[in-house]
């Protein structure tokens, strides 16, 4: 049905790329990684789809959302309903295991070598398969940590406890009203 040559001749170039670069990483001196969303895509973090259906039908069947993502931007009009979909948000992404070996793997190949990471991925996945956290850059923060909204210190403060409190609290929107069934903010924050 299919040439066997030009499917062969295009998975030989593949391959062939695939054992150089590992010839490389197994030879340099230092290696530098920089990573996006693709990888954490890679590793099962998706933002649409079942998992996002799993987690967020409420807000979907209230608000049409289509991912996660362009959920995240959207003004709700309480600080209870903006924290239920932050800390559903956060803890999926941050505090949930998915990983389906990309990291690990990676891992793997640079664990015994002077390596650094610079990526704009914010879910924390490095460090969990074991990435020391000095030799990591987030350029766009992580999810689990919190800062001042009013930029009087240079903290950040760990968010765990409270986003599983959070997330533990909460329970769906029963319907399309705006009576909530969600946490007191101050109980929290």
């Amino acid at each position: 049905m299919f040439s066997q040559r030009k499917t062969m001749k295009f998975t030989a170039n593949y391959w062939n790329n695939i054992r150089r670069m590992k010839r490389e990483i197994e030879t340099a001196d230092a290696i530098v990684i920089g990573a996006g969303a693709g990888l954490s895509t890679a590793a099962g973090f998706t933002y649409s789809g079942e998992r996002f259906e799993k987690y967020f039908s409420d807000f979907i069947q209230k608000y049409g959302f289509s991912d996660m993502y362009s959920g995240g931007f959207f003004p709700f009009e309480t600080p209870e309903e903006h924290w239920a979909y932050w800390s559903r948000y956060i803890y999926i992404n941050r505090y949930m295991d998915v990983d389906n070996g990309t990291y690990q793997r990676l891992f793997g190949l640079v664990k015994d070598k002077d390596y650094f990471v610079l990526t704009t991925n914010v879910d924390h996945q490095f460090q969990k398969v074991g990435f020391d956290k000095h030799r990591l850059f987030y350029t766009q923060g992580d999810y689990g940590l919190f800062q001042c909204s009013e930029l009087c210190c240079q903290k950040t403060f760990d968010n765990e406890g409270i986003i599983r409190k959070i997330y533990n609290e909460q329970n769906n929107m029963p319907d399309h009203t705006h009576e909530y069934l969600y946490f007191p903010a101050t109980k929290f924050l």
